[in-house]
């Protein structure tokens, strides 16, 4: 993603800096408003429908719990989901940020009620968890605590990740590319680790009435591989998830965080029949939004041209439907569980996969899959603000879509975190 935006960059001399730019102060679409998402919210769970109760939070008494929730779209999320009266169970590695979105949240008023304390860490509705992803065995831990204080969760956002720098800097197989366990650091913390937490996890979301919900946040990006490196080999191994340069692929750094989002998507279809457990599974795509998962060089590009996440913004929009949205509606637009289709929000998606689908592009043999999904990612941000839309559900990529591989994927992933289950 950091390479992407280098070639943004690049395009400001190409073509002129203030043309460029101008798109940058191009208003932005509008997000959902408050009543059009508190209205979402009753409709879902059958609170303040009728005129009796209808100052009754929507979400009282349900629990989400959002990793990646001290900033960006987590920490929005959390705030929306608790304006509607919800407990947020908040999972980050950063303490500084979690004890802001703690302060900020317990100071706020929820629909007439001052700071309504109820379920949580002593009388207040959100809990601060510090741990980091990329530490499978704080996570199991993490949730080993979570299922021991609510027997039920309604909702779970697997927000949280990270994107490789593309500028050359980077040192394959240096310590700061490993993740605790020594592997790959994007594809646990993208990936393995929300596949455990969310393992650990499941019983308690199918205690939840209606039916607890898994809110996969995945990326348009996919379309960049085609799964290869996520097809377990003969000796179990996967490339994706090596941190050793000798195992790697040809292009590890580039293709990381596309790998990670197409392992996401490859999860949620196959989870309900895997699993077994009566949960559902939804993904979300914000497209380009203004968070810091570029880091601090990308931030303030990120701020000009990608959809804003603060105050209901756009970037938000996908996720906030994935999670309030019926069963009924996502099934519809076959988003739901091993649907073939993501909650998405811009419909310039839909103009440009049809190329993708050209043997002459995606065959890898011809290498000009990546090339042609970096200029198509330039596209996507220039143009999402002219094709926002409040409730959209797109097809993903083929190669996404075969079930033979999710299934070999959630045996390889569930073998690879049974000692932490």
């Amino acid at each position: 993603m950091t390479g992407i935006i280098k070639i943004s960059f690049a395009l400001l001399f190409t073509f002129g800096f203030d043309f460029v730019k101008g798109f940058g102060f191009i208003p932005q679409p509008s997000g959902l408003s408050q009543t059009a998402i508190r209205s979402l919210a009753r409709k879902r769970y059958g609170i303040g429908i009728s005129t009796d109760n209808n100052s009754r939070p929507p979400m009282e008494g349900k629990v989400a719990v959002i990793t990646g929730a001290a900033g960006g779209i987590g920490g929005e999320i959390s705030k929306v989901l608790h304006s509607l009266g919800a407990t947020i169970v908040a999972l980050d590695c950063n303490n500084n940020g979690l004890e802001e979105l703690q302060n900020y949240l317990d100071s706020q008023v929820v629909e007439g009620r001052s700071k309504d304390k109820e379920v949580g860490d002593g009388n207040s509705r959100v809990w601060t968890i510090a741990v980091g992803q990329e530490d499978l065995t704080a996570v199991a831990a993490t949730a080993d605590e979570i299922k021991k204080r609510y027997g039920k969760i309604d909702i779970l956002l697997n927000n949280a990740g990270l994107t490789y720098k593309q500028d050359g800097s980077v040192e394959l197989g240096a310590p700061y590319m490993k993740a605790k366990n020594g592997m790959d650091l994007s594809f646990t913390v993208n990936y393995l680790s929300h596949f455990l937490l969310t393992e650990k996890l499941l019983d308690n979301l199918s205690n939840a009435s209606p039916k607890g919900r898994v809110v996969h946040l995945t990326s348009s990006f996919h379309w960049k591989v085609d799964g290869s490196e996520l097809c377990p080999l003969s000796d179990e191994s996967i490339i994706a998830y090596e941190s050793d340069p000798s195992r790697q692929g040809p292009k590890h750094v580039e293709r990381a965080y596309a790998n990670t989002k197409l392992a996401q998507i490859w999860h949620s279809r196959s989870m309900r029949k895997k699993s077994g457990k009566d949960c559902s599974s939804v993904l979300a795509c914000p497209t380009w939004a203004a968070t810091g998962i570029a880091g601090d060089d990308g931030r303030s590009f990120l701020e000009t041209f990608a959809f804003p996440v603060s105050h209901f913004g756009p970037g938000v929009t996908s996720s906030i439907n994935a999670i309030l949205r019926t069963d009924e509606e996502l099934k519809e637009g076959d988003a739901l569980d091993d649907g073939k289709c993501f909650v998405a929000n811009s419909r310039i998606i839909e103009v440009l996969a049809p190329f993708l689908k050209f043997d002459l592009i995606k065959n890898p043999q011809l290498g000009r899959r990546d090339t042609v999904v970096d200029i198509f990612a330039i596209v996507l941000l220039l143009g999402q603000r002219f094709t926002h839309s409040k409730f959209l559900m797109q097809e993903t990529s083929p190669e996404s879509n075969e079930e033979v591989k999710w299934d070999a994927f959630y045996d390889w992933s569930r073998k690879s975190v049974e000692e932490y289950l």
